[in-house]
């Protein structure tokens, strides 16, 4: 059997790790820190709950070197944490984007040979340090930023799906939407294949690939469809997008199944709410919540899709305004309200509106 494992760092805030050890979590890997010895806020607790209850755990360290010497340097605050307490798991280089963009703000391209180059550095430090090395890599830098045959050291490999894409993974982080008691919100989950100071042990089967996800801020949609082992064009069908290059952080994707038949695709319009749309089609904003995938009704953003559910009402009528119209007169003709309609044109001052102007009636 692999091991359960999960991954932390300050974003996962205070945790319970007598629950976390008692939901049958293995290992975990923590984030040390960041940079030029940016140590993550949480780390020493962490780190000293996992000691007291004999939780086996290794440290990660996000780089944001942009050199060989940078890198080594990383590793030896890394390594230094460790010496702090009894680590028996691999000290991680973490290089993702953000270390890329970051070099980039710099004046430096970070590219295959630097990568695989600044990555040997840190692992070298580490292993002269006496701890095990390890670097961390998704799908896309496995393939483009790692020369992994300069790089003997163990893989913590990154993709959730339903099976990993490579075979050579020492570690899975197979999702980053795993519960966990005593966690509040997401985290990490990873099995490990190698049971440190043990041996190696059988891989198992990951969960299947989560139903939905959240978008992220610097999230793509090629990025998550990379990511869930999708597609783009497969990702802006299900979702109703028209534009795969327009998302927004806290929109909830589904990732997999198809547009339900029979329904009507309602585009988000500023000073839209959920509960508003929801009673302009007839139906309840909970349906639309459920059926679009969002996970909190106060969020939805201009020029998001969504799909409206078949037998709702969509006769929706406008009005082009003339000369010597007035709010007050055209609610009169068409049986509604002056509230009614400055709401659902998000009209402020009901005593201007200009001809020539087409405004909803219902």
């Amino acid at each position: 059997m692999a091991l359960n494992g999960i991954d932390v760092s300050q974003y996962q805030g205070n945790v319970d790790w007598n629950q976390v050890k008692g939901a049958g979590i293995a290992f975990a890997m923590l984030r040390g820190g960041y940079g030029k010895n940016n140590v993550d806020p949480y780390f020493h607790q962490n780190a000293s709950a996992c000691q007291k209850l004999g939780i086996p755990f290794g440290i990660y360290w996000f780089s944001y070197a942009y050199n060989a010497q940078m890198a080594a340097q990383e590793a030896e605050y890394c390594a230094a944490l460790a010496k702090q307490y009894k680590v028996t798991w691999p000290l991680a280089y973490d290089l993702e984007y953000d270390t890329v963009r970051y070099a980039a703000q710099q004046g430096i391209t970070i590219g295959k040979a630097l990568a695989t180059t600044m990555t040997a550095a840190f692992c070298d430090k580490v292993k002269a340090s006496g701890y095990i090395p390890m670097y961390y890599s998704n799908l896309d830098y496995y393939r483009t930023m790692f020369d992994t045959e300069r790089l003997p050291y163990d893989l913590w490999f990154a993709q959730y799906a339903s099976a990993a894409s490579v075979s050579d993974m020492a570690m899975w982080q197979y999702t980053s939407t795993g519960s966990v008691p005593g966690i509040s919100g997401n985290c990490d989950r990873n099995y490990s294949y190698k049971d440190y100071g043990k041996g190696t042990v059988s891989p198992e089967p990951a969960p299947s690939v989560p139903d939905i996800y959240t978008v992220q801020s610097g999230d793509t949609l090629s990025g998550i469809a990379l990511r869930f082992g999708t597609t783009v064009s497969s990702l802006a069908k299900i979702n109703g997008i028209s534009d795969p290059d327009v998302i927004y952080p806290g929109q909830v994707l589904r990732l997999s199944g198809s547009p339900v038949s029979g329904q009507t695709i309602y585009t988000v319009k500023a000073g839209d709410t959920l509960s508003k749309i929801a009673a302009d089609f007839g139906t309840s904003y909970q349906t639309l919540a459920q059926l679009n995938g969002i996970l909190n009704p106060d969020l939805i953003y201009p020029g998001q899709k969504l799909s409206i559910p078949s037998g709702s009402s969509t006769s929706i009528s406008y009005y082009t305004i003339r000369p010597g119209d007035t709010l007050s007169g055209i609610a009169l003709r068409f049986g509604t309200t002056v509230s009614r309609l400055q709401s659902l044109n998000n009209i402020s001052d009901p005593d201007k509106i200009y001809a020539g102007t087409k405004i909803r009636i219902n």
